[in-house]
């Protein structure tokens, strides 16, 4: 939906440039960012921390889900002349990040039960989780710039310029996952050891769907190299900082479960469950009651998880480099 979005704006702004006539022009680009991602890398780094310090006995391990820092952009620029140095440019773009990868978790246990009868026995209990997260953030910037060029030959100009936009954003998570829990009682007997199994396996899809609005503000260098009057090809450096908070949507958890239980595994049920809601994302501590530290992730809820919480602030704050094409209806370069 962004991308047609998208094709539509900027085929209005190729309109635009037409109609308007020889006071006009239009640059395209596409280009590479790196952003800062706010709340949304803090909770994935936190994560990170909090399952790397863990340190309980029969616990263990995987991470390796990376923060989304890398951005691909695209978008286009009508860009009106105010003389030959003024420029002033309404923006249409399109940014794009993704981030994907696997959570495993296993813990193991053993208790002697002494007061069984007629025999002490013993329980062995393990769990495995394995999560396959996937995180994409598309975001829309409608902007204005105003630019001032400096001629540096007859084919060469430097601009610099800067403005703010509007933003808006959409962040999706889909994530597959996998939960085995698993405990084995062994009691002997007159007849020999009997084992009582008791395993939950659960393999389920979730996901979460939000959206949000955002004010931004931008800086940029840029240089042109003008193959012709009316043609050059840019290059440009964006410093940017932009805030969306409030991010709203819906959440959909899916998932079977297959359930053996009893003397030898005997008993067995299965069953299906779906749960939606409607809701926020919620930035939180997660504290660890064993060494006392507190680790930021968010949260997806209706209301906020503790008094401490607030809504959650993802941003695309940071720099990106442009390469452009630029076309002038008329006029002097």
């Amino acid at each position: 939906m962004p991308k047609k979005l998208l094709g539509v704006l900027i085929s209005g702004l190729v309109c635009a440039v037409g109609a308007l006539g020889s006071d006009f022009g239009l640059r395209l680009y596409g280009g590479w960012s790196y952003t800062d991602g706010g709340d949304l890398n803090k909770s994935i780094t936190g994560w990170r921390e909090y399952y790397g310090d863990r340190r309980s006995a029969g616990f263990s391990s995987s991470y390796n889900l990376g923060a989304m820092h890398s951005a691909s952009e695209l978008g286009a620029e009508a860009v009106l002349a105010l003389s030959r140095q003024w420029n002033l440019s309404l923006g249409i773009g399109y940014i794009s990040q993704k981030t994907s990868g696997q959570i495993f978790t296993r813990s193991v246990g053993h208790e002697e039960v002494t007061d069984s009868f007629p025999e002490p026995g013993a329980v062995d209990f393990e769990q495995t989780t394995e999560q396959r997260p996937d995180y994409t953030l598309l975001t829309i910037p409608v902007t204005l710039s105003l630019d001032y060029a400096f001629a540096l030959g007859p084919r060469w100009r430097l601009t610099l310029g800067g403005g703010g936009g509007i933003y808006w954003g959409r962040l999706d998570l889909q994530e597959s996952y996998n939960i085995l829990s698993e405990s084995v009682a062994e009691e002997p007997t007159a007849n020999g050891i009997v084992r009582y199994i008791d395993q939950l396996r659960t393999t389920g899809e979730y996901s979460e769907e939000l959206t949000s609005r955002g004010f931004g503000l931008h800086g940029r260098l840029g240089l042109e190299y003008w193959l012709s009057s009316s043609t050059f090809l840019s290059v440009a450096v964006l410093g940017r900082w932009v805030n969306m908070k409030g991010w709203e949507g819906s959440r959909r958890d899916a998932s079977e479960w297959q359930w053996v239980y009893g003397l030898w595994g005997a008993n067995s049920a299965e069953g299906q469950d779906e749960r939606t809601e409607d809701g926020r994302l919620w930035k939180h501590d997660l504290r660890d009651d064993v060494t006392g530290e507190s680790y930021p992730i968010l949260v997806f809820g209706e209301s906020a998880p503790s008094s401490g919480s607030r809504p959650a602030r993802i941003n695309l704050s940071g720099f990106s480099v442009r390469l452009g094409l630029g076309f002038r209806f008329g006029g002097k370069a």
